[in-house]
């Protein structure tokens, strides 16, 4: 049986194109959005509208997402760090330069291919088998597992209720003149590079929380702390308060891409939450991964 997944959203603002706004909402391009609408497949106070339809403040939208197309997942046997594993999850340092999970292109040499090798993932998601959250391709660290669906289930509702603390080190070029940061403010689709993300006044709400903990020469080491799960958020609003993240060549600015880094400098170490299964609280903390530690130890005075 195939299904699709239904979501339903009351519009928030008005006058904005019906593709623009779902586009920034479901984190997905404008054309797939906009394909959607044609196809009959988005309603607005149950009728079906044309991709240039411009919503209403309060405006009943459903949204019929069909299954993605599946892949032919097949188990590899990459290497995985292991931080921590019960019955219910399994915590991985996942390392820069792999992907979580298969996309057109990439099917075979992801995360997910070696969870299959190393784990019986009994989980019915056809992309995503056991993925509750996700890093960039080269962003490493920290990254919670689930071995079923219905734990992957109960663990993505941690992070939909925002009862998971995620901590990142980053390396950002740039001297500022205060320690702490709170960024608020929306993130969605770039208005006109739709492969990136921006700070845009019809996005979703995302905070994050940046702190100074040692300044080098040009650069400096950040903690930061995101409140929401926002695209590539850390690396917009580090690049929106002008402070890009070090090797970041999709948000760095020209003087931070003269910082020859192969990827950018973004660390998960840091995840929290009260374990659904067990009711104790759970810390996991690593450290600094050597080639951030090289970077910073150029750069010292």
């Amino acid at each position: 049986m195939v299904m699709i997944k239904e979501i339903e959203l009351i519009s928030d603002i008005s006058d904005v194109r019906i593709d623009v706004y779902l586009s920034s909402v479901l984190e997905k391009s404008r054309n797939y959005c906009s394909k959607l609408i044609k196809e009959g497949l988005v309603l607005i106070n149950n009728n079906v509208v044309k991709p240039s339809y411009k919503i209403d403040l309060g405006d009943e939208i459903l949204v019929k997402i069909p299954p993605e197309e599946k892949l032919d997942l097949k188990p590899a046997n990459i290497p995985i760090e292991v931080v921590f594993e019960n019955e219910f999850y399994v915590v991985i340092n996942k390392p820069a330069g792999l992907c979580v999970h298969p996309a057109p292109g990439n099917t075979d040499n992801t995360l997910v291919n070696a969870l299959l090798y190393h784990y019986n993932i009994n989980d019915d998601n056809d992309v995503r088998p056991g993925i509750v959250h996700r890093l960039d391709k080269d962003t490493s660290g920290l990254i919670l597992i689930a071995k079923n669906r219905d734990v992957r289930e109960k663990l993505s509702n941690l992070f939909k209720d925002r009862l998971i603390e995620k901590k990142y080190y980053a390396i950002c070029y740039g001297n500022p003149k205060q320690d702490e940061f709170i960024v608020e403010n929306n993130i969605g689709r770039h208005p006109v590079d739709r492969k990136k993300m921006a700070v845009v006044e019809n996005g979703r709400y995302a905070k994050t929380k940046i702190t100074v903990l040692k300044r080098y020469n040009k650069i400096f080491l950040a903690d930061v702390k995101i409140f929401t799960g926002r695209t590539h958020q850390i690396r917009v609003h580090c690049s929106y308060l002008g402070y890009p993240i070090v090797g970041d060549s999709v948000y760095g600015s020209k003087l931070s891409s003269k910082i020859k880094f192969e990827r950018q400098a973004l660390h998960a170490y840091f995840l929290s939450f009260k374990c659904p299964f067990t009711d104790d609280h759970k810390v996991f903390e690593i450290d600094l991964p050597k080639d951030m530690i090289s970077l910073l130890e150029q750069f010292k005075d």
